[in-house]
């Protein structure tokens, strides 16, 4: 096995003993570990649950090594949603964390769940992890649960005003979701601005469903009016667009994304 930099992650270089057991369990939804329950030496366990707080069956768990390459340990939620992992006898340091996979609206999408700790943990003292799915939010790492609907204006130019330039920051949009969100649940439709970020201009941090989307153009003190809509290098302009997440890499699992272009009509 081969050393990680783990002075570049900060952690302390400990003694390493035996090579670590590679091999995870599920409990199999047969009353194993709760939300609260003890830890245990060499193992790290917990539960997952969806967003309205009920388990999760199916999650793929992974306990990730953060001294040793090639020493993970994977295991899967069991029908309580809950898991345990058995880490080895090795002295080193870990961090949990599970994932979602959901086949929706004919695509398919990967989730990160929300940890209760984000911490690493010494695999001698062991850990209770568990997980939660958040459709939106912060990240503990940065970044954000729900995916980007971003959009730019096709005009530079005010077509009733050629000399006033268009700004972004002045359009609004209205994502009705065209039935239920992916958890199954249903919102109201979102209005909202878009923000400028290092993926482009939009909104950065919406719940994945099929939305169907309506913009206008409303300066401060200014008349609101209408924009068409069309999803990016489609070739027709409407009042409205109804679109999926896709991922930015085809094939990938996440981060997902949609785009959009406005224009006056």
């Amino acid at each position: 096995m081969r050393l990680k930099n783990a002075l570049g992650r900060g952690l302390p270089l400990m003694l390493l003993g035996a090579s670590l057991a590679c091999s995870a369990c599920s409990d199999g939804g047969t009353g194993g570990p709760g939300p609260s329950v003890d830890r245990e030496k060499n193992v790290v366990k917990g539960k997952a649950t969806d967003t309205a707080g009920k388990p999760l069956a199916g999650v793929e768990v992974v306990a990730d090594n953060q001294v040793l390459y090639n020493s993970n340990v994977v295991g899967v939620t069991g029908a309580d949603g809950t898991y345990r992992l058995e880490l080895g006898q090795a002295a080193t340091t870990w961090n949990a964390s599970a994932r979602l996979k959901r086949d929706f609206n004919g695509r398919n999408y990967t989730f990160e769940l929300h940890p209760s700790s984000a911490t690493p943990f010494a695999g001698n003292e062991g850990a209770v992890r568990d997980f939660s799915w958040k459709l939106t939010g912060a990240k503990p790492e940065g970044g954000a649960y729900g995916s980007g609907v971003y959009f730019r204006l096709a005009d530079y130019v005010d077509p009733a005003d050629p000399d006033q330039a268009l700004q972004e920051e002045h359009v609004e949009l209205t994502l009705t979701p065209a039935g239920p969100l992916v958890d199954g649940s249903s919102r109201s439709p979102v209005t909202g601005r878009g923000v400028a970020t290092g993926d482009g201009f939009g909104m950065p941090d919406i719940a994945i469903a099929r939305y169907t989307v309506t913009g206008r153009y409303a300066p401060p003190g200014q008349a609101v009016r209408p924009l068409v809509v069309r999803v990016q290098g489609e070739a027709t302009y409407a009042e409205s667009a109804t679109a999926d997440f896709k991922p930015i890499i085809d094939g990938g699992d996440g981060p997902y994304r949609m785009n959009f272009e406005l224009k006056f009509p």
